[in-house]
């Protein structure tokens, strides 16, 4: 919720920082950082100190924010062995050299700039749209702030981004690089090819020796995956509502309240015809009159059937009051007069007029129940969530809360981060996306904020993990089996491809060749470095790609049973025009590639320049020993 409040998708964090799990410190040369700072900071960036809390605080949460996109948890193993460690220093140090230029420049926002922006903060407004205080305090509560620490954290990255927003602002996509990306994106070749294929007959049966060196050389394929016990309580309005009883006051309170939705106005199926002049009106009309059908006129000036009919209509659904008035006057089955109206003059007939109704409420007493139970379940969301929060501060099961306050409990003994059991099924989970990314960022014992929905909440907690482990040898024998014999099949097809290509180079006709494998020649036209056909992947055409005109690749199928033996026809490149519509598409995408590249420059013009020094004992605490 407050990721979307900070609007990050924009920032230079974005930019930079999302998806670095490998960020070196090559910008300014790791050597060169690592300086002895102080005993109680970790690093100094010109005037602003990182202390050893704050890397901490931003490591967890980048691990936690990883483990709800992957549905894996992160350990500080892990983020050692990623780089995801040295990602969040470097984050830390780019953010700092920003604040301490902020402090050098003398920049500020003001109270009334930064009261206005939060005004407008979609996140905080109610349904009508307006700022709702109660709602700005919720939000703050569920992410472990208060108002001190929101402004001040929503002023930094205000700061923060006019610093680099100004620094990257528009800069355009060179003549030259466009052109480049332009010629790589759109250069188009035909391929004359056919499919050599390999069955698994073809190759000898794997031998056991053969089986265990594919079983301990890709353990990761045999190895069953971690599953997690998970305990659900949630509470949203429907769960709540079905334990409310209404009085008979009410509903018929409830009744009264909605009588106008339950009215239904009379409707009717009308057939138009409209006319130039009055005469040509009035000549329809004695026709009709002298026995001939009304839609045989309208197809006579030219209406078709579904033209003339206005089947269902309230009166208000006609634009001509007119026209309205005579067609709901006239009784069922009749023909109007010609109606002077103010578009046009017309003719109406009136086939069919279902009467205006007002439902009882004995009618729309399980419609109007479900309601007035839902909204008073609605109203009653925020005191179920208190109840239940009292009631885990003072250590009570899952169970006896749900229990006691008549909500939903649910327990999965094992789930895997897909949401499977051990047998492969899938589970039913409420808000499985988001229970299952929360529960694998968890673990046993942990008491985790409750997951909050639109109209309610989820409560989880992870009661047992059950570790990935490799599957015995004999379990999965017949799986490993299969893959050594797909493994030979794919080499077979390789080797047959490269040498009908090695052949084709040296003069044999690909038709020649087709025929001797029985194989087909097929054509494919258009293609292009960046696209995929239904009958051409990727490999295919970066192989084809590769070769010059009318040279020969190959390339082995998806399902590795085959490969494919290719030449390429002559290069086939339309005219660059720096004002097509597709010159600037490509433009408009390599945009954020140039804005990065320039940012990357400035912010390690500003580490350099405000200079960066570190607590090398203090990070090697931190962090362990380091692996390059």
């Amino acid at each position: 919720m407050m990721d979307s409040m900070r609007k990050a998708a924009k920032s230079w964090v974005a930019k930079l920082f999302i998806g670095a799990l490998a960020v070196s410190f090559g910008v300014w040369g790791i050597a060169d950082v690592f300086k002895f700072s102080s005993a109680t900071d970790l690093a100094t960036v010109g005037s602003e100190e990182i202390t050893a809390d704050a890397y901490s605080r931003a490591l967890q949460q980048r691990l936690q924010d990883i483990g709800r996109q992957t549905g894996k948890g992160v350990t500080p193993e892990d983020a050692r062995a990623y780089g995801i460690d040295k990602g969040v220093l470097n984050y830390l140090i780019q953010g700092a050299a920003l604040d301490s230029e902020v402090k050098t420049l003398k920049l500020g926002v003001s109270n009334t700039f930064m009261a206005q922006d939060l005004m407008k903060n979609p996140t905080f407004q109610d349904s009508a749209g307006k700022f709702n205080p109660d709602r700005f305090k919720q939000v703050l509560a569920q992410n472990n702030m208060n108002e001190s620490t929101f402004f001040a954290s929503e002023r930094q990255r205000m700061l923060r981004d006019a610093l680099t927003e100004t620094a990257t602002g528009s800069l355009p996509v060179s003549a030259g690089m466009l052109e480049a990306q332009y010629r790589y994106d759109n250069e188009q070749r035909d391929a004359r090819y056919f499919i050599v294929t390999t069955a698994d007959s073809e190759v000898q049966a794997p031998t056991d020796d053969e089986i265990k060196k594919e079983y301990e050389a890709h353990p990761e394929a045999y190895t069953a995956p971690e599953y997690r016990a998970i305990a659900i309580m949630k509470a949203e309005p429907a769960d709540i509502a079905s334990k409310i009883i209404l009085t008979d006051q009410d509903l018929a309170d409830g009744y009264a309240k909605y009588k106008n939705e339950f009215f239904s106005p009379e409707k009717r199926t009308v057939l138009q015809i409209t006319f130039p002049t009055l005469a040509d009106a009035q000549a329809a009309k004695a026709k009709i009159a002298g026995g001939q059908d009304f839609l045989a006129v309208a197809k006579e000036r030219g209406f078709t059937e579904a033209d003339a009919t206005f089947a269902d209509k309230t009166k208000d659904a006609f634009i001509d009051p007119a026209i309205a008035d005579a067609a709901f006057s006239l009784p069922e089955g009749s023909v109007s007069e010609p109606i002077k109206g103010t578009l046009s003059t017309a003719l109406v007939k009136v086939v069919k007029i279902t009467p205006e109704h007002q439902s009882t409420l004995d009618e729309v007493k399980p419609l109007l129940s479900d309601r007035l139970k839902l909204e008073q379940a609605m109203e009653q969301i925020q005191s179920t969530y208190d109840a239940v929060e009292d009631a885990r501060a003072a250590q009570t099961s899952f169970e006896d809360i749900a229990a006691k306050a008549g909500i939903p409990f649910q327990l999965i003994p094992a789930s895997d981060a897909q949401g499977k059991d051990k047998s492969g099924k899938d589970i039913d989970i409420p808000h499985k996306p988001d229970v299952l990314q929360a529960a694998w960022s968890s673990d046993v014992g942990v008491e985790n904020d409750a997951i909050s929905l639109d109209n309610g909440y989820v409560w989880y907690e992870v009661r047992e993990v059950v570790p990935a482990a490799l599957k015995p040898l004999d379990q999965v024998k017949d799986q490993a089996r299969a893959a050594v014999i797909a493994e030979k099949v794919k080499a077979l097809s390789e080797d047959k491809a490269k040498k009908l290509v090695e052949r084709a180079r040296t003069g044999a006709k690909l038709d020649d060749l087709a025929a001797e494998v029985k194989a087909q020649v097929q054509t494919s036209q258009g293609l292009k470095r960046t696209e995929k056909g239904d009958s051409f992947g990727r490999a295919a055409v970066q192989a084809l790609f590769a070769v010059p005109d009318t040279g020969f690749a190959y390339a082995v199928e998806p399902d590795g049973k085959g490969a494919r033996v290719m030449q390429s026809a002559p290069v086939l490149l339309p005219p660059f025009d720096i004002n097509s519509p597709d010159a600037k598409s490509i433009a408009k995408q390599l945009q954020p590639q140039v804005s990065n590249v320039l940012l990357e420059a400035y912010l390690a013009a500003l580490q350099n320049q405000a200079g960066v020094s570190m607590n090398d004992d203090l990070w090697q605490k931190l962090s362990g020993p380091q692996t390059n």
